[in-house]
This record gives C-alpha cells, sequence and structure tokens, in this order.
C-alpha cells in the first residue's frame, strides 16, 4: 500500500515538475515575443496613431532604435491607431513588459495618470504634454512656438505673393502653440505679411490635408506650414498640384517631395527620448520634472534636406535664420506661446 501510495506521489511530483517547466517556456517565449530580455533597459513605446506617419510618431521610434542601438536597450512599439478603446489596454500591456514606458499623444493626458498609479515602480515619459504632481511620469515639453518662429520668419522672407499659410492637425494647445510662433517670426521679417490657418481636424487625413491646403493656395498663399501629421502629407501633394511651396514638421520632410517642400522644422524628438532613456540608465533621470527642449536644447531647428536635393533655399538666408536662433537662444528674442 507504502509503495503504491509511494508510486502515485512521485508521479504527481513529476507532473507538477512537467507542468511548471511548461509554464516557465511559455513565459520566456512571451517575453521573446514582447521585445523584453534580460539584459539592457526594456523600453515600451505608446503611440495613439500609428508608425508611417514620416513625422511625430516615427521620430519617437527613432528616439527608441537609438537606444536599443547605443544603449543596449530591447524595445517594443504599441499602436493605437487612433483607437480610443485601446489606450488604457496598450498602456497597461506596455507597463507589464517595461522598465520605462514612452507615450506619445496628447489623447494619454488622462489614462497616463490612472495607469501610472497602477504601476508606480515603472518609469513613464510623457512625449510633448505636462503632467505635474505624478511621481513617476516625467514629460518633455518642446518649444515649438521657437522652432515655428524660425519656420515662419523663413516663408516670409521666400514668399512672392506677400501671404503665407499653416495647415494644422487639429485646434489644440500644442498645435496653437505652433501658430503664434510662426505668425510671430512670419510678421518678425515683415510686419505687413498676411498669414492665414486652417485647422483640418485631423491627424491621419491626408485628403482633409489637402483640401485644406488647396482653399489657402486658391487665396494667394505661396507658402503653407504644415503642422498636421499624416494629415500634412496631403499638403505636400496640394503643394505639388498646385506649383507652391510647403515646410514640413517634426522630422526632416524634404525627401517627401524636394522640389515643393523648402524646409523643415524639426523637433528633436528622437533626441530627447534617447537622452532621457540614457539618463534613466545612468541613475541621471528625475521622475516628476518637466524637461524642456527648445532651440538652446537642440529641441527645435530649421533642416533643409540633404546636399543632393534641389536647392530651394540659399545659403544668405539660412544664415539669417541661424541668427534668429542665436537670438532666441540668447533671450533677445522672445517669442510668444499659448499654451
Amino acid at each position: 500500500m507504502k509503495k503504491k501510495l509511494l508510486g502515485i506521489l512521485s508521479m504527481t511530483l513529476v507532473l507538477v515538475m512537467f507542468l511548471v517547466g511548461c509554464g516557465s517556456k511559455t513565459t520566456q517565449e512571451s517575453n521573446n515575443e514582447s521585445g523584453t530580455s534580460e539584459g539592457g533597459l526594456k523600453v515600451g513605446l505608446v503611440v495613439a496613431g500609428g508608425l508611417g506617419d514620416r513625422s511625430f510618431y516615427d521620430s519617437s521610434n527613432e528616439g527608441l532604435k537609438m537606444a536599443i542601438e547605443k544603449l543596449g536597450a530591447t524595445g517594443k512599439v504599441l499602436e493605437c491607431k487612433n483607437d480610443a478603446t485601446l489606450y488604457t489596454d496598450q498602456l497597461i500591456q506596455a507597463s507589464n513588459i517595461s522598465d520605462v514606458v514612452v507615450v506619445v499623444g496628447f489623447e494619454f493626458y488622462d489614462v497616463i495618470q490612472e495607469v501610472a498609479k497602477e504601476f508606480p515602480n515603472k518609469k513613464y515619459i510623457y512625449i510633448d504634454n505636462v503632467i505635474e504632481g505624478v511621481d513617476n511620469i516625467a514629460c518633455i515639453d518642446y518649444k515649438e512656438n521657437e522652432g515655428s518662429f524660425l519656420a515662419g520668419a523663413l516663408a516670409a522672407m521666400k514668399t512672392e505673393t506677400g501671404k503665407i499659410g499653416m495647415v494644422g492637425g487639429m485646434d489644440i494647445p500644442v498645435i496653437r502653440n505652433f501658430q503664434v510662433g510662426y505668425e510671430a517670426g512670419a510678421k518678425y521679417v515683415n510686419k505687413d505679411i498676411k498669414v492665414e490657418t486652417i485647422f483640418a481636424g485631423d491627424f491621419e487625413d491626408p485628403a482633409k490635408g489637402k483640401e485644406s491646403a488647396l482653399a489657402l493656395y486658391s487665396k494667394g498663399v505661396d507658402i503653407i506650414f504644415q503642422v498636421a501629421g499624416k494629415t500634412g502629407e496631403g499638403v505636400f501633394e496640394a503643394a505639388k498640384d498646385s506649383n507652391k511651396f510647403a515646410i514640413g514638421v517634426d522630422s526632416d520632410q524634404r525627401y517627401i517631395n524636394p522640389d515643393n517642400i523648402m524646409a523643415s522644422m524639426v523637433k528633436g524628438v528622437d533626441l530627447s527620448i534617447f537622452e532621457s532613456l540614457q539618463k534613466i540608465q545612468n541613475n541621471e533621470f528625475e521622475a516628476g520634472k518637466v524637461y524642456e527642449y527648445g532651440a538652446k536644447e537642440n529641441g527645435v531647428s530649421m533642416s533643409y534636406g540633404t546636399d543632393d536635393m534641389v536647392k530651394l533655399v540659399d545659403d544668405e538666408t539660412k544664415a539669417k535664420i541661424d541668427d534668429l536662433t542665436k537670438k532666441i537662444i540668447a533671450g533677445e528674442i522672445e517669442v510668444p506661446e499659448a499654451k
């Protein structure tokens, strides 16, 4: 009887060990699929929209890639495709598999605060928005008004009609901050210049961007600054069809259409994310702090494409823009803001 009982116990022990082994293997496989590993900082990048916008979201992904290449980090991108029902789930998933969660999109303002409280030991980096009073959320706030000042100055220097325009994705504080900077820069160069703005109402609809741009071009505008994410691709199409010009945003977008995109106002989203992750790895990052990236921090600047592209901005004009940048950094020019 004892032998029989011992046999049953032995078989039970073997079965338990087998099941535990299977469970461990499944967990390890899941971790591998989610982009995590035992070594290096584990980073989750959650974007409200999707990659492929050739602008803001892609720039954030470049920052993650830099961290993977230079810091030995591992990472996973979770896209929400502008589906509000995914915001909380994707953020929770990223929190479960990561040490640090980089969150991109004004849409997460409420969600990130709720989720961060549920994961007090995780660090969150909120891009392009400001939240104060939550210990494990640090924010990166860009002075896009300073970069837009340079874009407006450039447009005012190059316009032939005395009318320039801007297409914004949505009428929200961060886009209005672009707007006031753009107008201020233009009027710094020419106080009589006319600046027209249309808000397309969407960051993911190139058709609306094209429609908005064509409306501005029909009014005599000859240069449009697009601040509309993927919607801005429609602005570039309209520039080509109308034989007019555009200014890109967030990333150097000249490669999309170098014959009609004269320059881009670049936000250093990639740089700021990389530097933040580097600080975390070196235990130099202050959670709960707001890090500002303006002209002084290389957070905003003008970019004119590569040397093999057709030259739409001459060296003299570039030098003038550089001089304005130095004046902003030195505090000689105070750019208005709207957020």
